[in-house]
């Protein structure tokens, strides 16, 4: 999805745990045309990144809320209040040397004509460049593994949040560290002291694993029960704009009640308690309007779900030696991906 990103302001806080202390930046950085690029690209791969949640602040004192809206009163102190949130993100480094090291980038940013506070954190990537040693008979040049290096504006960054300063509310990505022994959210749980909604690749798991589970229990993994499944889901969405789990349930167990309760009690209990839920257009179009089968001889085949049932397109045979022959019918050219 194309998103509208004008880039109003940004700073570099150097968070590198290894100098025993950040290095906060005394200036902003210039939003040259190339930098506006790298910095819009990754806010635009948070947007519509399928792992990113939707998160609200939570806490009467909230250090990171208050900040934000200090920001929102008066933009002109935004670099003294972005180097107090950096001050903070690495007192919590130091205290859990698990949060790897990174530079965060605090933006001002106009998107899609929202006012947003991005704080970018560009966890470092190793990798190899050149190295020049300069000696009396010249240069000597070779090559050395660098640490430090920031992510490309064609990868993902594995944190960051985007904080709208119209409602304060987030657009969190995040990954778990080890925190005391136990593996922990610490962006959401310490840092910005948050509560976040699942996923949208959350929501998609807990459908598919619920749904395997049902299948396997009642149906000995049937296969055409996994695709009248995955129409049941793509037609609840065409029809409501949203997946509804109770006419999901109702289509693909049709009367047998039990297995319906049963369907929409897992659901619930994986943490997925909405009635409802949305999901963007091409995670539909990716999931739910197509399907990909394997055979056990290695043949692998795409075909959009709407000819699942039609016989003119593509027909699956019980043959009696209890195998699974595939027609596929009326195809007039046949190309090489």
């Amino acid at each position: 999805m194309e998103h509208n990103i004008e880039i109003k302001r940004a700073v570099l806080h150097v968070l590198d745990t290894n100098a025993g202390m950040p290095v906060l930046s005394k200036g902003e950085l210039e939003v040259s045309e190339d930098l506006a690029y790298y910095l819009g690209k990754h806010i635009g791969r948070v947007l519509d990144d399928p792992n990113t949640k939707r998160a609200l602040f939570t806490g009467e004192e909230n250090g990171i809320l208050l900040l934000s809206s200090l920001i929102n009163d008066n933009e002109e102190d935004f670099l003294p209040i972005t180097s107090d949130m950096a001050d903070r993100l690495f007192a919590l480094m130091q205290k859990h040397i698990d949060i790897p090291s990174a530079d965060l980038v605090c933006v001002l940013a106009d998107v899609d004509g929202h006012r947003i506070l991005g704080l970018l954190k560009l966890n470092y990537k190793e990798g190899y460049t050149h190295w020049v040693n300069n000696i009396e008979d010249g240069n000597i040049n070779t090559i050395i593994r660098h640490q430090t290096l920031l992510p490309q504006e064609g990868q993902k960054l594995e944190e960051c949040a985007l904080i709208s300063l119209s409602d304060f509310s987030l657009r969190l990505l995040e990954k778990p560290v080890e925190i005391n022994g136990e593996k922990e959210l610490y962006l959401s749980k310490y840092y910005l002291q948050c509560s976040c909604d699942l996923s949208d690749n959350a929501k998609l798991k807990i459908l598919d694993k619920v749904s395997k589970s049902i299948n396997k229990k009642y149906f000995e993994e049937d296969f055409e029960k996994t695709i009248k499944l995955k129409k049941a889901v793509s037609e609840s969405f065409d029809e409501n704009t949203a997946i509804r789990i109770d006419q999901v349930a109702h289509k693909v167990f049709e009367n047998n009640m039990d297995i319906r309760h049963e369907y929409v009690e897992e659901i619930a209990k994986a943490g997925l308690n909405e009635k409802e839920i949305t999901l963007p257009d091409r995670l539909i179009e990716k999931k739910f309007k197509t399907d990909k089968i394997k055979t056990d001889t290695g043949i692998g085949i795409d075909f959009p779900l709407e000819y699942a049932n039609d016989r003119d397109k593509i027909e699956f045979l019980n043959n009696p030696d209890g195998t699974l022959s595939i027609v596929i019918k009326n195809v007039a050219k046949i190309t090489n991906r």
